[in-house]
């Protein structure tokens, strides 16, 4: 069979389960008309008497470390691992409980100049260079949140979305990152994080736009909550495929958030760790979406070598991980077997096709 690019969307859009049917929420962060009042930069002196650099006073200010949280930059890119940046946003509220769901509100006046003096008298500095009368804050109204539904989500671990370009999926693992322009995802069942994340990252993504203006939910590649809602989601029928991808959704975290401090002249390499392993990746994605029939000594290979080192490793700086990964890149390539492994006809033609329209 020849499958043409209409044929593997047609395909995708028939998948009955969705992103909707596996999630608790799809939400939408901070509205961006907030920045000018919450968002802060990190002061290139590092100094503790004034970490943060406020734009519209013009000067370094400090402010209580409490209500501060770090800001993912929509604008850079975040595929698997959210990228550090130098923004904080600030948030004068209250957040509590353990849930997934948690309860907020946000400082009054009095009690946010009580408590956190100097968050008060940055927020009164900006009324003031405003040409606000008074001297003192009125009401919570003057710095309260625009939409604060995302609130209810601090602290629970989410995967964010973004379009740089296209779409890019990173897994919160702390759950803290403030976002605007972009769109938070938390699962009903949090096993499922490294899963869905590689999904998202991966070309099945690529062909998601063209289902939505099929169905003529979205006349634009931005994307909503209502649009994501829609994001097909299919699961290995074999255990040892969904823990590969699940592993290498692992490394590929690892790999890009060593990546962001890499120097220069290290990035290549990485680069190139990181093309192999979401390239296995996507091959099989691709085959649990599509035709459920990759070599079966291919699997076995990969699963002889891509093993989990131990729990949240990725989140630790331990180079010999990387000596690791590249160890286990060689010994897939070696092995005298994998050059030997064959994709059947239909399977060729479906990377072909993707090829050709800049997908794969």
């Amino acid at each position: 069979m020849f499958w043409s690019k209409d044929d593997i969307v047609e395909r995708l859009a028939k998948i009955p389960r969705t992103l909707e049917d596996i999630s608790v929420e799809i939400f939408e962060g901070v509205p961006s008309t907030n920045d000018f009042l919450h968002r802060v930069s990190l002061s290139r002196e590092n100094s503790p008497d004034a970490p943060y650099v406020c734009r519209h006073l013009y000067k370094n200010v400090n402010i209580e470390q409490e209500l501060m949280y770090p800001y993912l930059d929509n604008a850079l890119p975040n595929e698997f691992a959210i990228r550090a940046t130098q923004y904080r946003f600030m948030l004068p509220y209250e957040i509590r409980g353990c849930s997934v769901r948690k309860e907020y509100r946000i400082f009054q006046p009095e009690e946010l100049n009580t408590k956190f003096p100097l968050a008060y008298e940055r927020l009164l500095g900006i009324k003031s260079k405003l040409g606000s009368d008074g001297e003192k804050l009125d009401s919570a109204d003057c710095y309260r949140l625009e939409d604060e539904r995302f609130l209810q989500y601090i602290n629970t671990p989410k995967i964010i979305i973004t379009d740089h370009y296209r779409l890019q999926a990173s897994y919160d693992a702390a759950g803290n990152h403030v976002f605007a322009g972009g769109i938070g995802v938390i699962l009903g069942d949090p096993s499922m994080y490294h899963y869905v994340t590689a999904i998202l990252n991966s070309s099945i993504s690529r062909a998601f736009p063209e289902i939505w203006k099929r169905e003529k939910k979205c006349t634009s590649n931005n994307i909503y909550p209502k649009t994501l809602k829609r994001f097909p989601i299919i699961f290995p029928k074999g255990e040892p495929v969904e823990t590969l991808i699940i592993t290498i959704s692992r490394y590929l975290i690892y790999l890009n958030s060593q990546k962001h401090t890499a120097s220069v002249c290290s990035l290549p390499y990485y680069q190139k760790l990181i093309d192999f392993y979401k390239r296995i990746m996507d091959l099989l994605i691709l085959d649990t979406y599509l035709t459920n029939d990759l070599d079966p000594r291919f699997l076995e290979i990969l699963a002889e070598n891509i093993i989990s080192p131990e729990e949240g490793f990725e989140y630790i700086t331990d180079m010999s991980l990387l000596i690791s990964m590249q160890a286990v890149k060689k010994n897939i390539l070696d092995s005298p077997d994998f050059r030997k492994c064959k994709f059947n006809n239909e399977f060729t033609n479906i990377l072909v096709t993707l090829k050709n329209n800049v997908v794969w």
